[in-house]
């Protein structure tokens, strides 16, 4: 499982939250047989740097839901659709600094 592959969404809401995107570093779900995953929401509003719009090639653009980020036992999920281009994985990191971030 690598890091920022994009996943279909093994769970029930799937047409709401159609995708998960790994962010957690490959070492470490190697080592625990979970992932941590950032939904990726279909039709939603995104907010600047904490809910970014993000491509999924060849599906189009979703909402980076950062704020419902959780981890997934990976034998929940399946083979991946897509990985994250530079570009939108640049755009992780202060997604999870908004959420997680001193105000």
């Amino acid at each position: 499982m690598a890091q920022f592959d994009i996943y279909p969404n093994p769970g029930t809401r799937k047409v709401e939250i159609p995708y998960l995107v790994s962010v957690q570093n490959d070492h470490i779900t190697r080592k625990t047989g979970a992932a941590v995953v950032i939904p990726l929401r279909a039709n939603a509003q995104p907010v600047e740097i904490m809910a970014p719009l993000i491509d999924v090639a060849g599906q189009g653009q979703f909402v980076l839901s950062t704020d419902e980020i959780f981890a997934i036992d990976t034998a929940r999920l399946k083979a991946p659709v897509a990985t994250l281009s530079t570009t939108d994985r640049a755009k992780i990191k202060p997604a999870v600094d908004k959420i997680i971030g001193e105000y």
